[in-house]
Formats: C-alpha cells, structure tokens, sequence
C-alpha cells in the first residue's frame, strides 16, 4: 500500500476520461492490446507520501484542509497524450499552469512541515490512462489525427483527497474540497 494526495475527479470528468481510454484503441491500432485503466483507477497524484501516514495524522490533516480552504479550484485542461518509456504508460498530461505548479508546491511544503522528506521530483502532472504492451517503444506511438480522440477535457480540479492504493481502485481515506472559484465542478464530491 501507499498513500498519496490526489486528484480524484467528478462524475463528468471521469465520464470523459472513460470516452478517451475506451478510443484509444481507434485511435492506435497497429498497436497490441493496451491494458486501459478502470474509472475506480483514474487520478492524478499530486504529492507522494513515500513515508506513509504518521501514527498520528491530525496534524496531515489539519495542514491539508486550511489548504484546501486557501486554494481556489483550479481549471485543468488535459490536452495531450504522452508515453513514458520505462514506466511502460500511456498518459493525458494538463495543460502547463502556474496555479497547478502554485499547489504542487504549497503540498510538498505541507508534507515537509509534517515529517515527510522534501520531493526529489519536479511533479509531472498526468492521470494514466493505460498501460503499454511490455516492450513497445514510445517512438511507435504516432499522433493521432486530429479529431480521432476526444480531447481536449476540461476539468475542474475542486477537491484534494488522501488516498491510498488498494487492489485495482484507489481509497480516499480524507477529502478536502478547495475554495469555490475560479470553476465550478457540477458535481462537489469525487466519484
């Protein structure tokens, strides 16, 4: 198991998320099998915590709802694919944004004043979307034509979540929605 701080998007988000991995394989189909991710494993990770969860979270807890309460939700277009060599993924990345970047680091400084090690990684915001036959180089991923998938996906990212992994889906352990504007998410809960 490992926990996380996560994304977990609403309803319509995922909606749109599940049209896109079910036309990726129109979309590539010289390609072998790809293995899709299910709606209960769609998210973006936002801040590891390789350290797990202290025996005591309050404080985790605390640190992450007066964020939460600070940080307006943030419109997130996810506009491109990427494949990533060596993790063996097929990927939606969000458009760059100074908002996205402003939060990634406002949860590494959470995480830090709460006893986790400062992250080692620039984060690359994805929500992985399938997993690639074994092997298959990046470079055999042609770019879709135009209009062949449907993206870009407009979001809202509305709340943040403490997640953990579990067989074949992702527990939000806490949820934490952010300040109402810039956008509006239609559904306020994930999932």
């Amino acid at each position: 198991m490992s926990d996380f701080i996560a994304w977990l998007p609403d309803a319509d988000t995922l909606d749109a998320l599940e049209a896109l991995c079910a036309a990726l394989p129109g979309a590539f189909p010289a390609m072998p099998p790809l293995q899709l991710r299910r709606r209960a494993q769609l998210h973006m990770t936002l801040r590891y915590l390789a350290e797990g969860l202290p025996d005591d979270p309050a404080p985790l807890y605390a640190a992450l709802a007066d964020l939460a309460a600070r940080t307006p939700r943030l419109p997130v277009q996810l506009g491109r694919l990427e494949s990533w060599p060596g993790a063996d993924v097929l990927v939606a990345r969000p458009a760059p944004s100074d908002a996205l970047d402003e939060l990634f680091a406002a949860l590494d400084a959470v995480a830090v004043a709460c006893g986790h090690a400062p992250e080692p990684r620039r984060p690359r915001p994805h929500i992985t979307l399938a997993y690639l036959p074994r092997g298959l180089s990046a470079a055999g991923l042609a770019t879709p034509a135009p209009g062949v998938l449907p993206l870009p996906i407009d979001a809202c990212l509305g709340s943040l979540s403490l997640a953990r992994t579990a067989p074949g889906r992702y527990d939000s352990l806490q949820w934490w929605p952010l300040a109402e504007p810039p956008c509006m998410s239609s559904d306020p809960h994930p999932r």
